[in-house]
């Protein structure tokens, strides 16, 4: 893959493994660099995101603006699709001990009479 060749997609599949404190981590580096107009690499320095790998940022880098945002946006997506599923599966457990728990749904048997 050429330098310039790099996009948004690309630093997401790089960015799989990281765990939630590092997407949220790279989200504020890049929003940041926007804001400021500066580099990731500048805001990475400045306030020291020691766990994000340094090759991720200077990927960041290589994109403008515009593909900056679509990452971050990208990034936040991932974040809020994976807070709600886990939110979604809390319930649906509770929901299926509830139901598990609750006999006054059941019929009642013959053999009882």
């Amino acid at each position: 893959m050429n330098v310039t060749d790099i996009k948004a997609s690309d630093i997401i599949a790089k960015i799989g493994g990281f765990n939630r404190a590092q997407a949220i981590g790279l989200n504020c580096l890049i929003f940041l660099a926007v804001r400021e107009q500066t580099t990731v690499t500048y805001q990475y320095e400045e306030h020291d995101f020691e766990d994000i790998p340094q090759q991720i940022v200077t990927l960041c880098d290589r994109l403008d603006d515009d593909a900056l945002l679509d990452l971050a946006g990208q990034i936040t997506f991932s974040l809020v699709t994976e807070k709600a599923t886990a939110a979604l599966e809390k319930e649906n457990a509770h929901y299926l001990v509830q139901q598990a728990i609750d006999d006054q749904n059941q019929p009642t048997l013959l053999s009882d009479y």
